[in-house]
């Protein structure tokens, strides 16, 4: 969080004798995501007298983003918030078959950039994550186990690169958690119960991780103030194009 205080105090600084000459952009993205999450620990005497414990590492699968924002532009510096769906999965190779872990997510990131170059912006800020229900398949709700369960409200920073052409963006972002999502502690590790038959692994521990995130979108301005429309993009006045810069 004080990377966000930093940017928004030398935006104030840097800014201050132009806040009345912004510009103002609303447009939707869209994109591709790879998420990273924690071990699972089998325990594996649940399974055989003597049988030694199995560390299982997910593997990535690429999911999907869609989203909208709201952009105002100071000069050589910007804000943009956003509000986005987020769709997230990966899987564990278990010894009889894989079992696929998803999520989703409403997240609402607020992010402060710079112009390094005519194209080429850097950012970064904070997200306001709000996750729909954990699933991971197997995993039985019994006296050893209530399922999957992780907390649902959680905050992460984001920092990225965005290249922009006319009303097009291409935004490179690494998103990661302020926290860790499951705490090494008894008391608050989660617990596991799959079904052993099918999956190959019985009682098991969900270990903590902070979770992070690789994500690539295109963007589009819809809307923009500077007397210009999406219709523009379309006609050969180069004085005219829709182009931002």
């Amino acid at each position: 969080m004080r990377v966000f205080y930093l940017l928004i105090f030398a935006f104030f600084a840097c800014n201050s004798p132009n806040l009345f000459s912004q510009e103002y952009v609303f447009g939707v993205k869209g994109g591709l995501n790879t998420n990273s999450i924690g071990d699972i620990n089998s325990r594996g005497g649940s399974i055989a007298a003597g049988k030694a414990d199995e560390r299982f590492s997910p593997k990535k699968d690429i999911s999907y983003q869609l989203g909208a924002y709201f952009m105002a532009e100071f000069k050589a510096f910007y804000i943009r918030p956003e509000f986005n769906y987020v769709s997230l999965q990966n899987h564990y190779e278990f010894p009889n078959r894989d079992a696929k872990w998803t999520t989703s997510k409403l997240e609402i990131p607020i992010l402060i950039g710079f112009k390094i170059a005519k194209p080429v912006a850097i950012y970064a800020g904070p997200s306001f994550n709000f996750f729909d229900d954990y699933q991971l398949e197997g995993v039985q709700a019994t006296s050893f186990s209530d399922g999957y369960d992780l907390e649902k409200n959680t905050t992460s920073l984001n920092f990225g690169i965005m290249v922009r052409y006319n009303r097009f963006s291409v935004d490179l972002r690494y998103e990661v958690g302020t926290k860790e999502q499951v705490e090494g502690t008894p008391d608050e590790q989660v617990d596991l119960d799959i079904n052993n038959s099918a999956f190959g692994v019985n009682l098991a521990d969900a270990l903590p991780y902070t979770p992070s995130m690789l994500r690539l979108s295109l963007s589009i301005d819809i809307f923009r103030t500077d007397g210009t429309s999406i219709a523009d993009l379309f006609k050969g006045n180069k004085d005219n194009c829709g182009c931002p810069y």
